[in-house]
């Protein structure tokens, strides 16, 4: 059954697949889909990531996988941890089905990005980082399209039922800045200081008038957050890439025709 899989990178010195899934329940204005619909950790992507950023979303993939032919795909890998991530996963009807399958051929640590807007079966995910925008509704709203009352009612369920949790949270200077980090970081400290938290830098995407923090914001707004979490990382967005990201679908040479166009 044809799933939303278009995409499969893979690091080998750590044995990490991630795949990319198009589609998503909520419209982020800072969507980094908006900016490639390739992971940017790649050396093809990288003529990508000097164009400017698009108004609307990047070129819908043309091949999406057979569930049958990703697991042929992963067959050829050595593989630890697999991150289903790229837009939204769990809208696709197939995605319980491809975690188990995942778990059952290789053991693999499931780690899935999701904006719970809708909470999925996560009975073979072993951590669920939740893409937490805002608590202030109002500005959930403004950047992501919709309220985000039914998302932190999934969270609490999600924690409830005893799922490993992470939180990720995009910092944007001025916009989703120090204030909404703080509100969040108390918001998750009510449910617990041990929730893992993970402050990202903005990267430009969208016909948006914001800028990437520097160095000194990224700073403050971890220090602010660990007043409330024990759990914060974070990246300044300017780190030397550790370890190689090669595209394993498409391959090298498909991906740099795409991209260039």
């Amino acid at each position: 059954m044809l799933t939303n899989i278009y995409h499969i990178t893979y690091t080998p010195e750590i044995k990490e697949v991630e795949l990319f899934f198009w589609g998503c329940n909520m419209t982020c204005k800072g969507c980094l889909c908006k900016r490639t619909a390739w992971d940017f950790l790649l050396k093809e992507t990288k003529t990508d990531l000097t164009k400017p950023p698009l108004e609307g979303m990047a070129k819908p993939p043309e091949k999406f996988l057979e569930l049958e032919e990703v697991l042929q795909i992963l067959d050829k890998l050595d593989i630890k941890q697999i991150t289903l991530g790229g837009m939204e996963p769990t809208i696709d009807p197939m995605f319980p089905e491809i975690t188990k399958a995942l778990h059952e051929r290789y053991g693999s640590f499931n780690v899935v990005f999701t904006n719970l807007y809708e909470i999925s079966d996560f009975k073979d995910t072993d951590i669920v980082v939740f893409g937490l925008n805002a608590v202030t509704d109002s500005l959930h709203e403004d950047y992501c399209g919709n309220s985000n009352k039914q998302i932190l009612e999934n969270f609490a369920k999600v924690y409830q039922q005893g799922n490993k949790l992470g939180v990720a949270t995009p910092f944007i200077p001025g916009y989703i800045g120090i204030q909404e980090i703080e509100n969040i970081a108390k918001f998750l400290a009510d449910t617990s200081k041990d929730i893992s938290y993970f402050i990202r830098p903005y990267c430009v995407a969208g016909d948006n008038p914001w800028r990437s923090p520097d160095h000194q914001e990224m700073d403050e707004a971890v220090s602010t957050a660990r007043k409330h979490l024990n759990k914060v990382n974070f990246l300044y967005g300017d780190e030397e890439l550790k370890f190689e990201v090669i595209t394993i679908f498409p391959d090298s040479g498909s991906l740099t025709k795409i991209v260039q166009g």
